[in-house]
This record gives structure tokens, C-alpha cells and sequence, in this order.
């Protein structure tokens, strides 16, 4: 997979969860269970240091502080000088998915249609090759999308009449080159979205206007705004806040080569909003569930020069 110009924030929380598996191989608890990650700084394409602490080291359940840093690294400890900066910080657990064991109690949400596939089932075959079937059609990145790279990373397949439930997006992805998804890159799987995220989750209302906007002559000042919105999405950034992850389950040693996932927001307000993700394989098998907090700017946030403080800043 190739590396976004501006690292995506679960790419970059994948590559700190791999070296929290390769700190606990040892112990042979190489699965992420829990996941909490805070993005107080931007990060860069580049060398970057993990510094590990470990705050509990146990039989079933270990649990990690990490520390991503960027900036006047050095190649030796202490790794880190007074002008480095913390750019991602996580507290993990992990332990073994495969060994895991205890109490299995069905609950009421499984018999609920919220927890069932996507319907219907696409044709994957079909997909692969002509980009749609019947049901399903490959989301396409607009011209104006350059700073988008990290989306062209996945091939997201999204419902052909718009939302199965109204303010709900549900898809299902595969990674573009053709690899297939492994658990290593759950992170990235949960903070991927299409382009057009924001028309599904969009009041029902709503998304009409964005899609058959009215004729310039009958735009209210409501509408004009709306559209406006929309034009400027190549220029918004969506930087995360806060992620959290859960892992359900393990996947293949060998990755999956497709996966569910259905996005839900309850508010978007005041350039911040929430997102609820829920990631199942073909099977019907929850994988992960995640929650994040994010906010909504310019892209020139992301492509300004950042300040030379002389202290990491949190």
C-alpha cells in the first residue's frame, strides 16, 4: 500500500500497532484487542520513532502507551530531541485472538436488521471487473482530488440508489492493488471513506438538494449555501480527533479480500462531527466496531508550514 502525502490517521496508527505487535511477539500476543488514539499534531510523510512503554504485561491481556514522535530524530537513543513533536499518541491492549476464550451469550442486536449484511449480497466477481453490478457500483474519486490520495488506497463499492437506510452509509471495500485486507490494517479499514461520505449521511432531505440541486433561478439563500458546501469538498480536510478500535475477531493469517462496512453519524455541527463504524466479513462475522471524533477545515490547514517550536508540543 502506498503511503498518502499527508498520512491517513489510521494508516499511521497501523504502522504504530505493528510495532506494538512486534514489542509483545515475545509473549506471542501479537493481536490488537482495544485501540485509543489522540492526533494532537499533524503528521508528515517521513521517518518517524514509536516509543513503546509498557503499563501491564500479563498472561491474557497486555497493555501499551505509545508515542509516535516526528522531527529532530536522532538515530540513537533517546531517539528524540526538544524539537520533536508528539503527533500521535495510543494506549492499546492486546493478546492473542485466536486463543482467546470465555463466556459466548448471543445478544438481542444480532436478531435486528442493523446487524445484518448489506442487501443484497454483491456479485464480486462482476465487481472486480466491470466496477458494478445490479446493486453495487465503484465509488469514483473527482478530478480536483489530488490531496485525496490515501482514498485511491481502497476501491470502495457503494449502493447504486443511494442509501439502504436513510443517513446511513453502508459499502463494501477492497484495497485497489489487490492485496488482500489483514489485520494489521484495521486502522486504515475504519478511517477509509468515499468521497461522497458526507451525501449519504446527509438527512434524506438534504441529500436531495445535494444531488438534484434546483435551477440557479430558484436557489434560496438555504440552498445556495448547501451548494457552495458541496463544490468546496475537494478543499475540506477531515482531520481525526480521536479513534478508538475493537477488534471482534481475527482475521486469516492470509487477509481477506473484501469487507463490509457501515458509517453512521448522529451530528455534524459546527465543523466537528461524529462516526460510528462497524466492519463484518462476507460471512456476517463483526470484525471490528470503532467510534471517532473529527473535525471539518480547510485544506490549507493541513498544507501550511508548521511552527519550529523548541518543546514537543502534546
Amino acid at each position: 500500500m502506498a503511503a498518502p502525502p499527508f498520512p491517513n490517521g489510521g494508516y499511521t496508527a497501523s504502522c504504530m500497532l505493528a510495532a506494538a505487535s512486534a514489542h509483545l511477539s515475545s509473549r506471542g500476543q501479537c493481536d490488537t484487542l482495544t485501540a485509543h488514539f489522540e492526533y494532537p499534531n499533524r503528521t508528515a510523510v517521513g521517518s518517524a520513532i514509536v516509543i513503546i512503554e509498557d503499563v501491564k504485561l500479563s498472561g491474557q491481556l497486555s497493555t501499551l502507551h505509545l508515542t509516535l514522535w516526528q522531527g529532530g530524530l536522532l538515530s540513537q537513543a533517546p531517539w528524540i530531541t526538544p524539537s520533536s513533536r508528539r503527533a500521535v499518541l495510543a494506549y492499546t491492549t492486546h493478546t492473542d485472538l485466536r486463543t482467546f476464550t470465555g463466556i459466548t451469550l448471543p445478544t438481542g442486536y444480532e436478531t435486528t436488521p442493523a446487524a445484518e449484511l448489506p442487501s443484497p449480497m454483491p456479485d464480486f466477481e462482476v465487481l472486480k471487473t466491470k466496477s458494478a453490478d445490479d446493486a453495487w457500483e465503484e465509488a469514483k474519486l473527482p478530478q480536483s482530488s489530488a490531496f485525496l490520495r490515501s482514498l485511491r488506497n481502497w476501491t470502495f463499492y457503494l449502493p447504486r440508489g443511494g442509501p439502504l437506510t436513510p443517513g446511513v452509509l453502508d459499502m463494501w471495500i477492497r484495497l485497489a492493488s489487490g492485496e488482500r485486507i489483514t489485520q494489521a490494517a484495521l486502522p486504515y479499514v475504519v478511517d477509509s471513506f468515499p468521497y461522497n461520505l458526507h451525501t449519504f449521511l446527509a438527512a434524506p432531505e438534504l441529500r436531495e438538494l445535494l444531488l438534484n440541486p434546483p435551477p440557479d433561478h430558484e436557489d434560496g439563500s438555504k440552498v445556495k449555501e448547501v451548494r457552495e458546501k458541496d463544490k468546496q469538498r475537494a478543499s475540506l480536510w477531515f482531520p481525526t480527533v480521536v479513534m478508538n478500535l475493537e477488534a471482534k475477531m481475527a482475521l486469516p493469517e492470509e487477509g481477506v479480500e473484501w469487507l463490509a462496512v457501515r458509517v453512521t453519524s448522529k451530528q455534524i455541527k459546527d465543523g466537528k462531527f461524529d462516526l460510528d463504524v462497524l466492519v463484518h466479513d462476507i460471512d456476517g462475522d463483526i470484525v471490528a466496531l470503532s467510534h471517532h471524533v473529527a473535525m471539518v477545515l480547510s485544506m490549507e490547514r493541513n498544507l501550511g508550514k508548521r511552527g519550529s517550536s523548541a518543546k514537543p508540543a502534546l
